[in-house]
């Protein structure tokens, strides 16, 4: 379970890095996925990640691969559609 230290923490990182961002340009300077790629180098270099190890418990990681093996028994669509209220649906025509 997390601590409300680390979801605050967690919070202010995000906070710290929008306004950040929104102080270095306007968002009509920003070029296309610039706030993915950022997110994607925080991720990856690891510089603000929490010391504290992230576990799950027994049950919980049971489920977890349950999932994940139960996820090999649907095929893959070909492509999805778009329905009119904006819902995809799997084709494998």
């Amino acid at each position: 379970m997390m601590s409300i230290n680390s979801i605050a923490a967690g919070l202010s990182l995000i906070f710290l890095f929008n306004a950040g961002s929104a102080l270095a340009e306007s968002p009509k300077e920003r070029t296309l996925g610039e706030d993915t790629r950022r997110w994607l180098e925080l991720q990856r270099s690891g510089s603000v990640a929490s010391s504290t190890r992230q576990t799950v418990s027994g049950p919980v990681a049971h489920e977890i691969h349950k999932r994940y093996v139960e996820s090999f028994t649907h095929t893959i669509p070909e492509y999805f559609k778009m329905n009119q209220d904006g819902i995809s649906s799997g084709s494998s025509n």
